[in-house]
């Protein structure tokens, strides 16, 4: 094997592997000072388990340092999770960036912390602290529009406005860190649900080939870029995808109720799904507001049974129709990786809008039905 050869396989080697050994430590605090015992440092990325324990003593972090084959997201578990138990069980924070230097936890809201030291720390915490300042924002004004009144506050409301300055954001760091960690993690799971299909899709052309195909997380990060590229393909202006389900031994369609000269709303939905029951009244309302002028609303429940949508049809008192029993073919046919989502369908059976929420969607049907053009047409 000749100097030029061995050269090549060593290059290919590293590109492989990513950066090789990196050092890493951890510090700082979990903004808990009633909290005083070991805690595990878990590898969710990589399939390593436990890489570290630590010491809580008040609140505070004992330091601790040591190696890794590469940088890696991690979660603090505080206290024991008996085996067969999810990271879900007990207390825990997440996501923790090591290595490349010193993280620091500077304390943290609900299980997501603040992080300091290397620049993947700051900038998580950058996304973070937008992320929440935006929600924030959207809430209280939420809140004084209410004036007192009943109000159902679930990011599912969130408007457009507010998606895409959260969108801003992301794509601004992730463009940074196109060969580390927090590229990935916003891509996988922190900012996928802000970002347009285009701009992940083109976000994730740019990232480092040895992340994309790290084992623990390749099937999920090329699930969600098969689901970004059907949602292309059935973007705005294009025409629906029918999709089919055997409910009771007889086939139902979408076609059933799309194409046949009527807008269709439908309404992505799962009976355990939080923010889609309290989507129920508002979708009740809108249904009897304008379903004598040309509106169906069509719920369609996803990943479940018909008789349990049945069940909670019932006890949520819902009113407009169901497509049952669909599974996994709202993800299959148009993309859609979680709920409630919507879709709304023109006479003809193109795609107006989708992915809208709450008031953008309300003020695209306000568009069509209230339109002096419309209503001459209904007249």
């Amino acid at each position: 094997m000749n100097k030029k050869t061995i050269i090549t396989a060593l290059l290919a080697l590293v590109a492989l592997t990513g950066q090789g050994q990196v050092h890493y430590r951890l510090e700082g605090n979990i903004g808990d000072s009633t909290i005083t015992e070991k805690a595990l440092v878990k590898d969710m990325y990589n399939n390593r388990g436990i890489i570290d324990t630590v010491n809580i003593v008040k609140g505070i972090i004992e330091p601790v340092e040591g190696e890794l084959p590469d940088t890696t997201i991690c979660a603090l578990i505080i206290g024991n999770m008996p085996e067969g138990k999810g990271i879900n069980y007990g207390l825990y924070t997440y996501p923790i960036f090591l290595g490349g230097g010193t993280t620091v936890i500077d304390g943290r809201t609900m299980r997501h912390p603040f992080l300091k030291g290397t620049t993947m720390c700051e900038d998580y915490t950058l996304f973070h602290k937008t992320e929440g300042e935006v929600l924030n924002k959207w809430m209280m004004e939420r809140i004084r529009k209410a004036n007192g009144g009943p109000i159902h506050l679930t990011t599912a409301d969130m408007g457009r406005e507010q998606t895409e300055q959260i969108a801003k954001t992301a794509k601004e760091i992730i463009s940074r860190h196109t060969s580390d960690m927090l590229g990935l993690y916003l891509l996988r799971e922190g900012a996928t649900n802000y970002l347009s299909p285009s701009t992940w899709l083109e976000l994730y052309s740019k990232m480092e080939p040895w992340l994309k195909t790290k084992p623990e997380y390749n099937m999920s990060i090329t699930n969600t870029k098969s689901n970004m590229e059907k949602n292309i393909k059935t973007s705005e202006g294009t025409m629906f995808v029918d999709m089919e389900a055997e409910v009771d031994g007889h086939i139902c369609r979408l076609s059933d109720y799309v194409g046949k000269g009527r807008y269709v709303w439908a309404e992505f939905w799962g009976s355990t799904c939080q923010p889609c029951l309290t989507q129920i009244p508002k979708l009740n309302s809108i249904y009897k507001k304008y379903k004598e002028r040309g509106l169906t609303v069509l719920g369609i429940a996803v990943y479940e049974d018909a008789e349990k949508t049945r069940r909670a049809i019932k006890k949520h008192g819902i009113t407009y129709p169901q497509l049952l029993n669909t599974q996994e073919q709202a993800s299959i046919k148009y993309g859609i990786q979680g709920t409630p989502y919507s879709i709304l369908f023109a006479p003809d059976g193109t795609i107006l809008a989708r992915g809208l929420h709450g008031e953008d969607l309300e003020k695209k049907l306000t568009e069509i039905f209230e339109t002096k053009k419309y209503q001459e047409l209904e007249n």
